[in-house]
This record gives C-alpha cells, sequence and structure tokens, in this order.
C-alpha cells in the first residue's frame, strides 16, 4: 500500500498553496505525510503541474505524482486516478494535505477492516451519513474498475462520491469527538481558530 498525500488542488479560497503553508513548523503537506509514515507506508505527493517544481525542491521530485495529462477530468478525482496509474498494483491510502487535525488512531481504524476483509473496494469513514472521501484506503482492483469507466466514459460525474457509488465500500462511523479530525482548512481565519489534537 501507498500513501498519497493530496495536494493538487487550487485552493483558491484559501488564495495560496495550502500544502505550503505552516503548522508547528511544518509544512501541510509533510504533517500529512508524516502522519502516514507512522504507519509504515512509503508515501507520495499528489500535485498538478504548477506545483511539480516547488514541491520537487521541498521534497525531491521522486516523491511526486503529476496529474496525468491523459485524464480528462479535474479536482480530487485526478489526482487520486494519477496515482493509481503510476503506481496500478498499489492499493492507496488517501489523505488530503487539509485535513490538519487527523489523528493518526482514526487512520489505524481503517487499517484493521482493511486487513479483517478484503472483500471491499474502498474503506472511509462518514459523519452523520456522509462519506468522508479524501480520507480513506482505496484498493487498485476498484480504481481500475473507475479507470475503465472514464476511459468508457461510462463515469457520469467525476466526484469521489460519485465514484464510491460504483465501489463496495467498507463504512466506519465518525464518533462525535472525533468530527474535528474531519475538518478541512479554506481561509486564514479558519487557520486562526486551530486548537492542535
Amino acid at each position: 500500500m501507498l500513501g498519497i498525500v493530496l495536494c493538487g488542488g487550487h485552493s483558491l479560497r484559501m488564495g495560496t498553496d495550502k500544502g505550503l503553508l505552516i503548522h508547528q513548523d511544518k509544512l501541510w503537506a509533510q504533517v500529512a505525510a508524516d502522519k502516514l509514515s507512522v504507519l509504515d507506508l512509503p508515501v507520495k505527493f499528489s500535485v498538478n503541474p504548477s506545483q511539480q517544481e516547488t514541491y520537487a525542491g521541498y521534497f525531491g521530485a521522486e516523491q511526486l505524482i503529476v496529474d496525468d495529462p491523459s485524464l480528462d477530468i479535474r479536482g480530487p478525482l485526478l489526482g487520486v486516478l494519477s496515482a493509481h496509474l503510476s503506481n496500478p498494483e498499489e492499493d492507496l491510502f488517501l489523505l488530503a494535505c487539509d485535513m490538519l487535525l487527523m489523528e493518526i488512531k482514526l487512520l489505524e481504524k481503517l487499517i484493521h477492516p482493511f486487513k479483517a476483509d478484503d472483500t471491499f473496494d474502498a474503506y472511509i469513514f462518514t459523519q452523520d451519513g456522509q462519506q468522508e472521501p479524501l480520507c480513506g484506503i482505496y484498493k487498485a482492483e476498484g480504481l481500475k474498475k473507475n479507470v475503465h469507466l472514464l476511459q468508457t466514459n461510462g463515469l457520469a460525474k467525476h466526484s469521489m462520491k460519485y465514484v464510491l457509488g460504483n465501489l463496495r465500500v467498507c463504512e466506519t462511523g465518525i464518533e462525535d469527538q472525533d468530527y474535528r479530525c474531519f475538518s478541512n482548512f479554506n481561509s486564514q481565519e479558519e487557520i486562526n481558530n486551530v486548537t492542535s489534537p
């Protein structure tokens, strides 16, 4: 399995690249990578072409997965399917770089069902019945299925939640005290209110 830190969004609401913001003396992208590394996963960073040079300066070019230009999609799905195409045999553990408050104990909570039952294509959390697609494990076989749908015009929508609708999903409910871990930050004001886990 490969850990993938999703950094390739355009951060329009933030107005600056979120993955390169600093939290507790570390880049947001590095904060997410460190959490995935604790799970003994090799980690790579999903970036768009405009970020490639800057991120290579921080992490090294070999740590990057740049959006695949052959994929005619946008949003997080572009990063996810690009990561899959560059590592087609690997299951992917995704973590968005702006989930600053995510705790390692929750990431471990997804590893358990993944190891216990391999009949699913994806392992994610749900909050009040809503799926949280940007922190989860996606198996190679399920991603392959969605690449095929995309290539045959069978992917009607390009959202992560639509993709999950095509997969067998193992859902883990989030307990009330862990809701904060799934906050993502889109403005400087929100960051100023951050309290660390």
